[in-house]
């Protein structure tokens, strides 16, 4: 995956990598990761609902077309205040295209 030897930007929240898309599209795509040591799959859904929410409210402003993201869940994002959920993936989403590959 593309993403995984790519640029990476953590926050409490969540980890982003970033990676040049390998088949040329010209829109950002998210992967989101959410492992099971963050709790069972009522709460691993929840944190993927969460995030989701988050990516379309930041995306369209912030992520570089051509890319590819995957957001890593860390367990803050279970009960984070969405705002500080929405600022760390636009924090993560700037860094990442500041550095851009």
């Amino acid at each position: 995956m593309a993403a995984q030897s790519g640029l990476k930007a953590g926050s409490a929240t969540l980890l982003m990598a970033r990676g040049k898309s390998a088949n040329g599209l010209s829109k950002a795509r998210l992967g989101l990761t959410v492992t099971g040591k963050l709790g069972n799959a009522v709460v691993r859904n929840r944190i993927k609902r969460r995030l989701r929410a988050a990516a379309r409210l930041v995306f369209p402003e912030n992520a570089t077309p051509g890319f590819d993201y995957v957001a890593i869940a860390r367990p803050a994002a279970l009960t984070a205040e969405f705002s500080v959920l929405l600022d760390d993936m636009k924090r993560a989403l700037l860094r990442l295209t500041a550095n851009p590959t």
